[in-house]
């Protein structure tokens, strides 16, 4: 058996509990899920350098406290973000207020998918976009949060409102993150998104983005216009810009202790619940999941994917911020 390094980087699905109707994913409609019972992520390996806290909705798991408590404890070196669509105002303020004891490095990423009503209609939620906005100010000011992001993910709807969340994020003097829309046949409730972006408005959009990111004196916002530089390749041509290796630098954990590759590659490596982690990643379920993902040559351009990729080619992505920042 050949041995393979323990992953950097991790998505973790704690629930599929969720109290938005977004368009674009389907697990709000998925009934009587479990959540992982909170002794499985003592098995997690401590490698880890990157932990997103996915769901579904995060802050619906009753014992959120708890489980970044284990992951600190079990990964203490990595960097803790809780995604949420932030309309729970009242009880996010009042389990961050624990978590930041707890971790105090740890982040929130805030879903924000337009202005307005634009928000509202993704997510399917009515005032969702101004309970979401509540949450950031809230936590900014309120928990002086600094780790804070609004996250906006590209869909054909929402494309015109990207530069306008970008502004958002720096009015609100918060970091920007974003995804593309993209189909899952297991996660995102098995949603299969399929809609062709206009790529003039693609590249107007993106490119405002990518100039002011790289006009800042912060490398890892030239880090960012890198990864959405390669994100607007992505969907215009589905090939991904560096080699990201699904089930060797990172992978995905599901409710039900599903080990797989990353959130969009259908194999599972094993299931947390039956062996410990060392002993998924080494298996021969593994390997056989890995193959899947080699043969499938399913490209993948994502945060937790790319980050590892981007870490691996720093001459490649030094160069080009080199370049396209004087001509920024």
């Amino acid at each position: 058996m050949i041995k393979t390094n323990l992953p950097v980087d991790c998505v973790l699905a704690v629930t599929y509990r969720c109290n938005s109707r977004c368009t674009m994913c389907d697990i709000w409609k998925l009934k009587d899920t479990p959540e992982l019972e909170l002794e499985q992520y003592k098995k997690l390996p401590p490698t880890l350098c990157d932990i997103n806290v996915s769901g579904g909705e995060p802050f619906l798991r009753q014992d959120i406290i708890e489980l970044v408590r284990m992951l600190h404890k079990t990964c203490p070196r990595a960097r803790i973000v809780i995604s949420t669509n932030g309309y729970l105002t009242d009880l996010i303020k009042e389990k961050m207020r624990e978590i930041l004891k707890i971790a105090p490095t740890a982040g929130v990423g805030i879903s924000i998918d337009g202005i307005g009503e634009m928000h509202d209609k993704i997510r399917g939620i009515s005032g969702g976009f101004n309970l979401a906005i509540k949450t950031v100010k809230m936590l900014r000011e309120e928990l002086g949060m600094d780790n804070l992001r609004l996250a906006f993910t590209v869909s054909k709807q929402n494309i015109e409102h990207l530069g306008k969340v970008y502004d958002l994020s720096r009015e609100l003097g918060v970091q920007f993150t974003m995804a593309l829309a993209q189909s899952s046949e297991f996660f995102f409730g098995g949603k299969q998104v399929e809609e062709a972006l206009d790529k003039n408005i693609l590249k107007e959009q993106f490119w405002y983005v990518i100039k002011r990111e790289l006009k800042s004196w912060q490398p890892k916002r030239w880090a960012r216009a890198y990864f959405t530089k390669s994100l607007l390749d992505f969907a215009i041509t589905g090939r991904q810009a560096l080699l990201s290796r699904a089930g060797i630098d990172f992978f995905f954990l599901d409710p039900f202790g599903n080990v797989y590759p990353s959130v969009v590659h259908n194999a599972i490596m094993g299931n947390i619940h039956n062996k410990n982690f060392e002993e998924i990643w080494n298996s021969p379920e593994a390997e056989v999941a890995r193959a899947k993902v080699r043969e499938a040559k399913q490209d993948v351009w994502m945060i937790c994917t790319a980050r590892t990729a981007i870490k691996n080619y720093p001459i490649r992505v030094g160069w080009w911020i080199l370049k396209n920042k004087f001509k920024a």
